[in-house]
C-alpha cells in the first residue's frame, strides 16, 4: 500500500513537471516586439524575411504615429512608420490604414487589403520605387486584422500582412506584423 502512495504521488510530480509552459509563444519572432494588446506602443514586421521596427528621426517627425478618428467617415485608422538609420542610404516608411466604417465592427475583425485599401511603401522622398495600393500598375494583397479596438482605454492592436510589387520595382513582402498602439 505504501510502495501503491508513493508511485502515485512520483506519477503526478512527473505529470506536473511536463505541464511547464514555455516562456515563449507561437507568435514571438526574434527581432519584433510580442504581440501584445495593452497599448504598449509597438510595432513591427518581417519585411522580405528580416525585422524591421521603425527607429531613428528624419526630421519629419515621430517614426510611429497613429490617427484614430471615429467621426470621419464613421471611424478610420492610418499608421505611419519609418526607420532612419545610418545602415540605410535612405528613410524606409510604410502606411497602413481603414478608410472608414470601423465604427459598424465588432473585434478582431480581418479586413483584405486590395487596390481599395490605404496602404503605402517607399523608400526616400525621391525615390522612384514609392508605391501605392492604390496606384494603376501597383500588385497588392494582403490582410489587417484589428484583435482590438479599446475606445475607453484608447488602445488599437492587431496583425497584418501584405505584398506590394510594381514594374521596375523590389518587391516588398511584409509578414508578420503585429501593432499595440495607444491612440
Amino acid at each position: 500500500m505504501k510502495n501503491k502512495i508513493i508511485y502515485t504521488c512520483l506519477f503526478f510530480v512527473l505529470l506536473s513537471a511536463q505541464c511547464k509552459k514555455s516562456k515563449q509563444t507561437k507568435t514571438d519572432t526574434p527581432g519584433l516586439p510580442p504581440a501584445t494588446q495593452t497599448g504598449a506602443n509597438t510595432f513591427g514586421f518581417l519585411l522580405n524575411g528580416q525585422p524591421w521596427i521603425p527607429q531613428g528621426n528624419d526630421g519629419s517627425g515621430n517614426n510611429l504615429s497613429i490617427d484614430f478618428d471615429p467621426g470621419f467617415n464613421n471611424g478610420i485608422v492610418g499608421i505611419a512608420v519609418y526607420k532612419a538609420t545610418a545602415a540605410l542610404p535612405f528613410t524606409q516608411g510604410f502606411g497602413i490604414g481603414i478608410r472608414d466604417s470601423l465604427n459598424y465592427f465588432s473585434f478582431p475583425k480581418t479586413f483584405l487589403l486590395s487596390r481599395n485599401s490605404l496602404f503605402r511603401a517607399r523608400g526616400n522622398k525621391d525615390d522612384l520605387c514609392t508605391m501605392f495600393s492604390t496606384d494603376v500598375g501597383t500588385f497588392c494583397n494582403g490582410q489587417l486584422i484589428i484583435d482590438k479596438l479599446d475606445r475607453q482605454s484608447r488602445i488599437i492592436a492587431g496583425r497584418f500582412n501584405f505584398t506590394l510589387h510594381q514594374n521596375g520595382c523590389d518587391t516588398v513582402k511584409v509578414s508578420n506584423g503585429r501593432f499595440d498602439l495607444k491612440f
